[in-house]
Protein backbone atom coordinates (compact mmCIF):
# COMPACT_ATOMS: atom_id res chain seq x y z
CA UNK A 1 0.00 0.00 0.00
CA UNK A 2 1.42 3.32 -1.07
CA UNK A 3 1.93 5.88 1.65
CA UNK A 4 0.32 9.29 1.48
CA UNK A 5 2.45 12.14 0.23
CA UNK A 6 3.90 14.45 2.83
CA UNK A 7 1.66 17.31 1.68
CA UNK A 8 -1.45 15.15 2.16
CA UNK A 9 -0.29 14.00 5.58
CA UNK A 10 0.28 17.59 6.75
CA UNK A 11 -3.10 18.67 5.31
CA UNK A 12 -4.94 15.87 7.12
CA UNK A 13 -3.13 16.60 10.38
CA UNK A 14 -3.94 20.31 10.06
CA UNK A 15 -7.59 19.58 9.28
CA UNK A 16 -8.05 17.15 12.18
CA UNK A 17 -6.23 19.45 14.61
CA UNK A 18 -8.27 22.45 13.46
CA UNK A 19 -11.60 20.63 13.81
CA UNK A 20 -10.76 19.32 17.28
CA UNK A 21 -9.50 22.73 18.39
CA UNK A 22 -12.54 24.53 16.96
CA UNK A 23 -14.99 22.16 18.67
CA UNK A 24 -13.21 22.48 22.00
CA UNK A 25 -13.05 26.27 21.70
CA UNK A 26 -16.74 26.40 20.75
CA UNK A 27 -17.75 24.32 23.77
CA UNK A 28 -15.47 26.33 26.05
CA UNK A 29 -16.80 29.67 24.77
CA UNK A 30 -20.41 28.55 25.12
CA UNK A 31 -19.89 27.40 28.68
CA UNK A 32 -17.84 30.41 29.65
CA UNK A 33 -20.49 32.75 28.20
CA UNK A 34 -23.39 31.01 29.95
CA UNK A 35 -23.31 33.49 32.84
CA UNK A 36 -23.00 36.37 30.39
CA UNK A 37 -26.07 35.15 28.53
CA UNK A 38 -28.07 35.00 31.74
CA UNK A 39 -26.84 38.44 32.76
CA UNK A 40 -28.03 39.83 29.43
CA UNK A 41 -31.40 38.11 29.83
CA UNK A 42 -31.96 39.69 33.24
CA UNK A 43 -30.76 43.09 31.98
CA UNK A 44 -33.31 42.88 29.19
CA UNK A 45 -36.07 41.92 31.60
CA UNK A 46 -35.24 44.75 33.98
CA UNK A 47 -35.03 47.28 31.15
CA UNK A 48 -38.45 46.14 30.00
CA UNK A 49 -39.79 46.37 33.57
CA UNK A 50 -38.52 49.92 34.02
CA UNK A 51 -40.05 50.92 30.70
CA UNK A 52 -43.46 49.43 31.44
CA UNK A 53 -43.54 51.09 34.85
CA UNK A 54 -43.52 54.46 33.13
CA UNK A 55 -46.31 53.57 30.68
CA UNK A 56 -49.63 55.37 31.18
CA UNK A 57 -51.67 52.36 30.22
CA UNK A 58 -49.86 49.07 30.52
CA UNK A 59 -52.76 47.20 28.96
CA UNK A 60 -51.90 48.74 25.62
CA UNK A 61 -48.14 48.30 26.02
CA UNK A 62 -46.68 46.16 23.27
CA UNK A 63 -44.67 43.25 24.59
CA UNK A 64 -42.29 40.84 22.93
CA UNK A 65 -43.40 37.26 22.32
CA UNK A 66 -40.52 36.09 24.46
CA UNK A 67 -41.30 38.36 27.44
CA UNK A 68 -44.32 38.42 29.72
CA UNK A 69 -45.18 40.49 32.76
CA UNK A 70 -47.38 40.69 35.86
CA UNK A 71 -48.16 44.11 37.38
CA UNK A 72 -49.60 44.34 40.90
CA UNK A 73 -51.32 47.25 42.63
CA UNK A 74 -50.59 47.03 46.34
CA UNK A 75 -53.39 49.50 47.20
CA UNK A 76 -56.38 47.71 45.78
CA UNK A 77 -54.74 44.30 45.61
CA UNK A 78 -55.38 44.02 41.87
CA UNK A 79 -53.06 42.80 39.13
CA UNK A 80 -52.75 42.70 35.36
CA UNK A 81 -50.82 40.33 33.11
CA UNK A 82 -49.60 40.41 29.56
CA UNK A 83 -51.63 38.49 27.01
CA UNK A 84 -48.90 35.86 26.65
CA UNK A 85 -48.55 35.12 30.37
CA UNK A 86 -49.88 31.58 29.91
CA UNK A 87 -46.75 30.87 27.86
CA UNK A 88 -44.73 31.23 31.04
CA UNK A 89 -47.02 30.55 34.04
CA UNK A 90 -50.55 29.28 34.78
CA UNK A 91 -52.95 31.00 37.20
CA UNK A 92 -51.62 29.23 40.28
CA UNK A 93 -48.07 30.10 39.37
CA UNK A 94 -49.10 33.74 38.78
CA UNK A 95 -50.53 33.95 42.30
CA UNK A 96 -47.40 32.43 43.78
CA UNK A 97 -45.23 34.88 41.87
CA UNK A 98 -47.33 37.82 43.10
CA UNK A 99 -47.00 36.59 46.68
CA UNK A 100 -43.22 36.32 46.28
CA UNK A 101 -43.09 39.79 44.68
CA UNK A 102 -45.10 41.46 47.45
CA UNK A 103 -42.96 39.83 50.10
CA UNK A 104 -39.69 40.89 48.45
CA UNK A 105 -37.92 43.54 50.50
CA UNK A 106 -35.26 44.50 47.97
CA UNK A 107 -35.81 46.83 45.07
CA UNK A 108 -34.81 44.38 42.29
CA UNK A 109 -34.11 40.68 42.54
CA UNK A 110 -33.48 38.00 39.97
CA UNK A 111 -34.83 34.45 39.99
CA UNK A 112 -34.63 31.21 38.03
CA UNK A 113 -37.23 28.49 38.57
CA UNK A 114 -38.82 25.60 36.80
CA UNK A 115 -42.48 26.44 36.12
CA UNK A 116 -44.73 24.08 34.18
CA UNK A 117 -41.73 21.90 33.31
CA UNK A 118 -39.72 24.70 31.75
CA UNK A 119 -36.99 26.97 33.03
CA UNK A 120 -38.26 30.50 33.61
CA UNK A 121 -36.06 33.50 34.25
CA UNK A 122 -37.78 36.44 35.96
CA UNK A 123 -36.98 39.66 37.74
CA UNK A 124 -39.15 41.23 40.42
CA UNK A 125 -39.20 45.04 40.64
CA UNK A 126 -40.80 46.19 43.89
CA UNK A 127 -41.45 49.94 44.02
CA UNK A 128 -43.73 49.98 47.08
CA UNK A 129 -43.17 53.07 49.21
CA UNK A 130 -41.31 54.97 46.48
CA UNK A 131 -44.15 56.69 44.74
CA UNK A 132 -47.54 56.79 46.42
CA UNK A 133 -49.22 58.07 43.28
CA UNK A 134 -48.43 54.92 41.31
CA UNK A 135 -51.30 52.54 40.61
CA UNK A 136 -49.03 49.60 39.91
CA UNK A 137 -45.95 49.37 42.05
CA UNK A 138 -44.88 45.72 41.79
CA UNK A 139 -43.76 44.07 38.53
CA UNK A 140 -42.74 40.54 37.65
CA UNK A 141 -41.03 40.32 34.23
CA UNK A 142 -40.71 36.78 32.87
CA UNK A 143 -39.15 34.93 29.99
CA UNK A 144 -38.22 31.36 29.08
CA UNK A 145 -34.98 30.07 27.53
CA UNK A 146 -35.79 31.42 24.07
CA UNK A 147 -33.85 34.69 24.54
CA UNK A 148 -30.83 32.83 25.88
CA UNK A 149 -31.10 30.27 23.07
CA UNK A 150 -31.15 33.09 20.53
CA UNK A 151 -27.97 34.53 22.04
CA UNK A 152 -26.32 31.10 21.92
CA UNK A 153 -27.30 30.67 18.27
CA UNK A 154 -25.95 34.11 17.40
CA UNK A 155 -22.68 33.46 19.19
CA UNK A 156 -22.37 30.00 17.64
CA UNK A 157 -22.98 31.40 14.17
CA UNK A 158 -20.31 34.06 14.71
CA UNK A 159 -17.86 31.48 16.05
CA UNK A 160 -18.50 29.21 13.06
CA UNK A 161 -17.97 32.08 10.63
CA UNK A 162 -14.78 33.09 12.43
CA UNK A 163 -13.57 29.46 12.35
CA UNK A 164 -14.27 29.17 8.63
CA UNK A 165 -12.36 32.38 7.93
CA UNK A 166 -9.51 31.24 10.19
CA UNK A 167 -9.48 27.84 8.49
CA UNK A 168 -9.32 29.32 4.99
CA UNK A 169 -6.55 31.78 5.90
CA UNK A 170 -4.69 29.15 7.94
CA UNK A 171 -4.97 26.58 5.17
CA UNK A 172 -3.62 29.05 2.62
CA UNK A 173 -0.62 29.66 4.87
CA UNK A 174 -0.17 25.89 5.35
CA UNK A 175 -0.42 25.29 1.58
CA UNK A 176 2.28 27.88 0.92
CA UNK A 177 4.45 26.37 3.64
CA UNK A 178 3.85 22.82 2.38
CA UNK A 179 4.71 23.85 -1.17
CA UNK A 180 8.00 25.36 -0.07
CA UNK A 181 8.75 22.41 2.20
CA UNK A 182 8.06 19.87 -0.56
CA UNK A 183 10.12 21.83 -3.10
CA UNK A 184 13.06 22.07 -0.67
CA UNK A 185 12.73 18.35 0.09
CA UNK A 186 12.73 17.49 -3.62
CA UNK A 187 15.87 19.57 -4.16
CA UNK A 188 17.59 17.82 -1.27
CA UNK A 189 16.44 14.43 -2.59
CA UNK A 190 17.80 15.28 -6.04
CA UNK A 191 21.14 16.32 -4.57
CA UNK A 192 21.35 13.07 -2.61
CA UNK A 193 20.59 11.06 -5.74
CA UNK A 194 23.29 12.90 -7.69
CA UNK A 195 25.70 12.51 -4.80
CA UNK A 196 25.27 8.74 -4.91
CA UNK A 197 25.78 8.67 -8.67
CA UNK A 198 28.90 10.85 -8.91
CA UNK A 199 30.88 9.44 -5.98
CA UNK A 200 29.82 12.05 -3.40
CA UNK A 201 31.00 15.03 -5.45
CA UNK A 202 27.62 16.84 -5.38
CA UNK A 203 27.23 19.23 -2.48
CA UNK A 204 24.00 19.07 -0.49
CA UNK A 205 22.96 22.59 0.50
CA UNK A 206 19.76 24.39 1.49
CA UNK A 207 18.95 27.94 2.63
CA UNK A 208 16.74 26.60 5.43
CA UNK A 209 17.83 27.35 9.00
CA UNK A 210 15.44 24.95 10.75
CA UNK A 211 15.74 21.25 11.60
CA UNK A 212 15.77 20.36 7.89
CA UNK A 213 18.68 22.75 7.47
CA UNK A 214 20.45 21.03 10.36
CA UNK A 215 19.77 17.65 8.73
CA UNK A 216 21.21 18.87 5.42
CA UNK A 217 24.25 20.24 7.23
CA UNK A 218 24.74 16.84 8.87
CA UNK A 219 24.43 15.11 5.49
CA UNK A 220 26.95 17.51 3.97
CA UNK A 221 29.30 16.87 6.88
CA UNK A 222 28.85 13.13 6.36
CA UNK A 223 29.58 13.57 2.62
CA UNK A 224 32.83 15.35 3.39
CA UNK A 225 33.78 12.68 5.91
CA UNK A 226 33.09 9.95 3.35
CA UNK A 227 35.33 11.74 0.83
CA UNK A 228 38.04 12.15 3.45
CA UNK A 229 37.72 8.47 4.41
CA UNK A 230 37.94 7.44 0.77
CA UNK A 231 41.05 9.56 0.33
CA UNK A 232 42.50 8.06 3.52
CA UNK A 233 41.78 4.58 2.21
CA UNK A 234 43.48 5.40 -1.06
CA UNK A 235 46.48 6.73 0.85
CA UNK A 236 46.55 3.57 2.94
CA UNK A 237 46.32 1.35 -0.13
CA UNK A 238 49.05 3.29 -1.92
CA UNK A 239 51.25 3.41 1.17
CA UNK A 240 50.78 -0.25 1.99
CA UNK A 241 51.35 -1.23 -1.63
CA UNK A 242 54.58 0.70 -1.65
CA UNK A 243 55.70 -0.64 1.75
CA UNK A 244 54.94 -4.23 0.76
CA UNK A 245 56.36 -3.89 -2.72
CA UNK A 246 59.81 -2.76 -1.57
CA UNK A 247 60.68 -5.70 0.74
CA UNK A 248 59.15 -8.17 -1.70
CA UNK A 249 61.29 -6.74 -4.51
CA UNK A 250 64.41 -6.97 -2.33
CA UNK A 251 63.59 -10.55 -1.35
CA UNK A 252 63.07 -11.45 -5.03
CA UNK A 253 66.32 -9.82 -6.08
CA UNK A 254 68.36 -11.70 -3.45
CA UNK A 255 66.72 -14.99 -4.38
CA UNK A 256 67.79 -14.38 -7.99
CA UNK A 257 71.27 -13.34 -6.85
CA UNK A 258 71.52 -16.49 -4.75
CA UNK A 259 70.47 -18.64 -7.71
CA UNK A 260 73.05 -16.91 -9.91
CA UNK A 261 75.75 -17.36 -7.27
CA UNK A 262 76.22 -13.61 -6.86
CA UNK A 263 75.88 -13.71 -3.04
CA UNK A 264 76.34 -16.18 -0.25
CA UNK A 265 73.50 -18.01 1.44
CA UNK A 266 74.29 -16.31 4.73
CA UNK A 267 74.13 -12.86 3.18
CA UNK A 268 70.89 -13.66 1.34
CA UNK A 269 69.32 -15.20 4.46
CA UNK A 270 70.18 -12.13 6.54
CA UNK A 271 68.66 -9.69 4.06
CA UNK A 272 65.57 -11.85 3.47
CA UNK A 273 65.05 -12.17 7.25
CA UNK A 274 65.16 -8.38 7.66
CA UNK A 275 62.69 -7.82 4.85
CA UNK A 276 60.35 -10.52 6.16
CA UNK A 277 60.42 -8.74 9.50
CA UNK A 278 59.42 -5.53 7.76
CA UNK A 279 56.59 -7.35 5.99
CA UNK A 280 55.43 -8.88 9.27
CA UNK A 281 55.39 -5.45 10.93
CA UNK A 282 53.30 -3.88 8.16
CA UNK A 283 50.83 -6.77 8.04
CA UNK A 284 50.49 -6.67 11.83
CA UNK A 285 49.78 -2.93 11.72
CA UNK A 286 47.14 -3.45 9.05
CA UNK A 287 45.48 -6.16 11.11
CA UNK A 288 45.55 -3.94 14.21
CA UNK A 289 44.02 -1.03 12.30
CA UNK A 290 41.29 -3.28 10.91
CA UNK A 291 40.68 -4.83 14.33
CA UNK A 292 39.85 -1.42 15.85
CA UNK A 293 36.92 -1.10 13.47
CA UNK A 294 35.30 -4.19 14.98
CA UNK A 295 35.61 -3.29 18.65
CA UNK A 296 32.22 -2.53 20.23
CA UNK A 297 32.78 -0.05 23.06
CA UNK A 298 29.29 -0.88 24.36
CA UNK A 299 30.30 -4.49 24.86
CA UNK A 300 30.41 -5.18 28.60
CA UNK A 301 33.48 -7.38 28.12
CA UNK A 302 35.64 -4.41 27.03
CA UNK A 303 36.11 -3.27 30.64
CA UNK A 304 39.16 -1.25 31.69
CA UNK A 305 42.94 -1.67 31.76
CA UNK A 306 45.43 -1.33 34.62
CA UNK A 307 47.71 1.11 32.80
CA UNK A 308 50.57 1.03 35.30
CA UNK A 309 50.97 -2.72 34.98
CA UNK A 310 50.57 -2.59 31.22
CA UNK A 311 53.20 0.18 30.81
CA UNK A 312 55.67 -1.78 32.91
CA UNK A 313 55.14 -4.86 30.73
CA UNK A 314 55.67 -2.92 27.50
CA UNK A 315 58.79 -1.14 28.78
CA UNK A 316 60.25 -4.53 29.78
CA UNK A 317 59.93 -5.66 26.17
CA UNK A 318 62.01 -2.69 24.98
CA UNK A 319 64.75 -3.14 27.56
CA UNK A 320 66.52 -5.63 25.28
CA UNK A 321 65.88 -3.71 22.05
CA UNK A 322 67.47 -0.34 22.72
CA UNK A 323 70.17 1.37 24.78
CA UNK A 324 67.93 4.41 25.30
CA UNK A 325 67.08 4.89 28.98
CA UNK A 326 63.34 4.71 29.74
CA UNK A 327 62.37 6.73 32.81
CA UNK A 328 59.08 5.81 34.46
CA UNK A 329 56.93 8.03 36.65
CA UNK A 330 53.84 5.89 37.09
CA UNK A 331 50.80 6.27 39.32
CA UNK A 332 47.95 3.79 39.57
CA UNK A 333 45.45 4.49 36.82
CA UNK A 334 42.64 2.68 35.04
CA UNK A 335 41.85 3.49 31.38
CA UNK A 336 38.64 2.41 29.69
CA UNK A 337 39.33 -0.10 26.93
CA UNK A 338 40.88 -3.51 26.51
CA UNK A 339 44.52 -4.16 27.40
CA UNK A 340 45.58 -5.41 23.98
CA UNK A 341 44.45 -2.21 22.22
CA UNK A 342 46.21 0.04 24.73
CA UNK A 343 49.35 -2.09 24.56
CA UNK A 344 49.46 -1.81 20.76
CA UNK A 345 48.94 1.96 20.97
CA UNK A 346 51.75 2.41 23.50
CA UNK A 347 54.10 0.20 21.48
CA UNK A 348 53.50 2.34 18.39
CA UNK A 349 54.35 5.53 20.28
CA UNK A 350 57.44 3.91 21.81
CA UNK A 351 58.54 2.63 18.40
CA UNK A 352 58.75 6.23 17.22
CA UNK A 353 60.32 7.40 20.48
CA UNK A 354 63.01 4.69 20.31
CA UNK A 355 63.67 5.51 16.67
CA UNK A 356 64.32 9.20 17.27
CA UNK A 357 65.42 9.48 20.94
CA UNK A 358 69.07 10.27 21.68
CA UNK A 359 69.47 9.08 25.25
CA UNK A 360 66.21 9.30 27.21
CA UNK A 361 62.53 8.46 27.05
CA UNK A 362 60.23 9.48 29.91
CA UNK A 363 56.83 7.91 30.55
CA UNK A 364 54.45 9.67 32.98
CA UNK A 365 51.16 8.11 34.08
CA UNK A 366 48.43 9.84 36.08
CA UNK A 367 44.67 9.54 36.32
CA UNK A 368 43.27 9.82 32.77
CA UNK A 369 46.69 10.92 31.41
CA UNK A 370 49.60 9.09 29.83
CA UNK A 371 52.58 11.09 28.51
CA UNK A 372 55.64 9.87 26.57
CA UNK A 373 58.48 12.28 25.85
CA UNK A 374 61.89 11.80 24.27
CA UNK A 375 64.99 13.93 23.69
CA UNK A 376 65.03 13.44 19.94
CA UNK A 377 64.96 16.20 17.38
CA UNK A 378 61.70 18.16 16.90
CA UNK A 379 59.05 17.12 14.42
CA UNK A 380 58.83 19.32 11.31
CA UNK A 381 56.25 22.10 11.79
CA UNK A 382 54.41 21.25 8.57
CA UNK A 383 54.16 17.58 9.62
CA UNK A 384 53.12 18.12 13.26
CA UNK A 385 49.40 18.93 12.61
CA UNK A 386 48.93 15.73 10.58
CA UNK A 387 51.26 13.40 12.44
CA UNK A 388 48.42 11.07 13.47
CA UNK A 389 46.95 10.86 9.97
CA UNK A 390 47.49 7.75 7.94
CA UNK A 391 50.72 7.65 5.96
CA UNK A 392 52.05 11.11 6.66
CA UNK A 393 55.80 11.02 6.24
CA UNK A 394 58.50 13.15 7.78
CA UNK A 395 61.88 13.96 6.32
CA UNK A 396 63.68 11.20 8.23
CA UNK A 397 61.03 8.57 8.55
CA UNK A 398 57.47 7.46 8.25
CA UNK A 399 54.77 8.01 10.84
CA UNK A 400 52.17 6.15 8.75
CA UNK A 401 50.06 3.44 10.26
CA UNK A 402 51.64 3.35 13.70
CA UNK A 403 50.46 6.74 15.00
CA UNK A 404 47.21 6.40 13.05
CA UNK A 405 46.51 3.29 15.16
CA UNK A 406 47.22 5.36 18.29
CA UNK A 407 44.70 8.01 17.23
CA UNK A 408 42.03 5.44 16.33
CA UNK A 409 42.50 3.67 19.67
CA UNK A 410 42.24 6.82 21.79
CA UNK A 411 39.19 8.09 19.92
CA UNK A 412 37.49 4.71 20.17
CA UNK A 413 37.72 4.68 23.97
CA UNK A 414 36.86 8.35 24.47
CA UNK A 415 40.37 9.78 24.85
CA UNK A 416 42.40 12.18 22.75
CA UNK A 417 46.06 12.14 21.69
CA UNK A 418 48.32 15.07 20.90
CA UNK A 419 51.94 15.71 20.01
CA UNK A 420 54.09 18.77 20.58
CA UNK A 421 57.69 19.86 20.27
CA UNK A 422 59.47 20.84 23.51
CA UNK A 423 62.73 22.59 24.24
CA UNK A 424 64.53 19.27 24.56
CA UNK A 425 62.57 16.93 22.31
CA UNK A 426 59.07 15.68 21.46
CA UNK A 427 56.10 15.14 23.78
CA UNK A 428 53.09 12.80 23.23
CA UNK A 429 50.06 12.87 25.53
CA UNK A 430 46.96 10.69 25.80
CA UNK A 431 44.30 12.25 28.00
CA UNK A 432 40.60 12.44 28.65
Amino acid sequence: MRRLKLSYQITIIFLVAFIITSVLIGILITRRLDNVYEENVYDRLETFGKAIRLARDISTYEVSESIGFISYNSKDKSFQTSGNIAQFADDDAVKLLIGKAVGQTSYIKRYENTINNQIIYYSILNYQGFFGIQNHDVFVILTDESIKAQMVRTTTRQVVIACIIAFVLGYLVVILWITKLVNDTKKISGSLKNMGENHYETQVVTPRKDEIGELVASIEHMRKMIIDNEQSKQEVIQGVSHDLKTPIAIISSYIEALEDGMCTKKEAASIISIQCSRLETKVTQLLNLTRLGYIDVNDKTVGSTDMKKMVEEVVQLYSYQTDVKVNQNLANAQFFGDKESWMIALQNILDNAVRYAKTNITITLKKNMLAISNDGKPIEKDILPTIFSTYKKGADGQFGLGLSIVRRTTELFGYKVSAANTDDGVYFEISK
